[in-house]
């Protein structure tokens, strides 16, 4: 599978870099010369709702160790906290 079949939204095109923002990451041997490229477009951040911001928080404190994970000893614990905490 190549680049613009597992990214649909990826297109190839052809250019010749000159002394640009492409010599930045393009090596100085290909500067001049036509070479093709993969144009991937820009990503955009999706827009988060409160909910899953807060939720994402907390997995970051809890892999930080600001907040301790919460443990189970049984299917049936967990069970019990969940609906304890969905009637809150």
């Amino acid at each position: 599978m190549n680049a613009t079949q597992a990214y649909p939204q990826a297109y190839r095109t052809t250019c010749v870099p000159s002394g640009n923002r492409l010599d930045t990451i393009i090596p100085s041997e290909y500067i001049g010369q036509k070479i093709e490229v993969i144009v991937f477009p820009q990503y955009e951040e999706p827009e988060y709702n409160e909910e899953t911001l807060a939720a994402m928080q907390e997995a970051r404190d809890i892999m930080s160790g600001k907040i301790k994970a919460k443990t189970y000893s049984t299917v049936e614990e967990m069970h019990a906290d969940i609906l304890a905490e969905e009637d809150n």
